[in-house]
């Protein structure tokens, strides 16, 4: 029994030295993943805490589709901005100063006004013919207008309602006009200020003697 016992006192560290140095020979062990929300990376790092890599996920539903959406505005705005460039050129082309801008507002909107100037006054003559017109059925009473007339009566209404319109709509046109050349101003301005500070002065262009 003693020499049993003496035995296991020899055989026990021979035992755990042997299992350390198993242990020791042991390639390094990649650590757990440790929670993470969904969508996030997964980082693999050894038992030792170093990174052995990084796995990505692959996108979402969602996420693939605001990518979309997001390439789309910008490929919306690209247009939009290709758009104003053309709309700038057009207009750097067609004036060279803002009194240039002033005179083109003025002729087209003297001949909105004008227009408008010959419509009423001939509307006046329609109102006056219709005046005439309907103080000769007063004055006939019963008997009435002949049938001419009462259809002369009819087409001279029709006519100052028409008449109406037209007016309406020039005045409407008179207000586009007149708000688009101000906007053609506003816009000649910016970009005449943006090209002037972009501009360098002559005294720092010149070359120093």
């Amino acid at each position: 029994m003693f020499r049993f016992c003496l035995q296991s006192l020899f055989v026990t560290p021979c035992l755990v030295s042997l299992l350390v140095s198993l242990l020791a020979a042991l390639p390094a062990r990649a650590a757990e993943p440790s929670a993470r929300s969904p969508g996030s990376p997964v980082t693999v790092m050894d038992n030792q805490g170093r990174v052995l890599k990084t796995l990505q996920e692959p996108p979402s539903k969602e996420a693939l589709a605001a990518k979309a959406a997001e390439e789309e505005r910008q490929r919306e705005k690209a247009k939009a901005d290709a758009e104003q460039a053309r709309k700038d050129r057009i207009l750097l082309d067609s004036y060279t100063t803002e009194a240039e801008i002033d005179l083109a507002s003025n002729r087209a909107s003297h001949a909105l006004e004008q227009q408008m100037e010959i419509a009423r006054s001939y509307m006046a003559s329609l109102a006056k013919r219709q005046a005439e017109l309907q103080k000769r059925k007063a004055e006939l009473g019963a008997k009435g207008l002949p049938p001419a007339e009462e259809e002369e009566l009819g087409r001279l209404q029709a006519e100052v309602e028409a008449q109406n319109v037209s007016v309406m709509q020039k005045k409407q046109d008179l207000d586009r006009v007149v708000a688009r050349y101000a906007a053609d101003k506003r816009r000649w301005q910016e970009i005449s200020e943006k090209q002037r500070l972009a501009r360098p002065s002559a005294a720092s262009a010149a070359p120093t003697k």
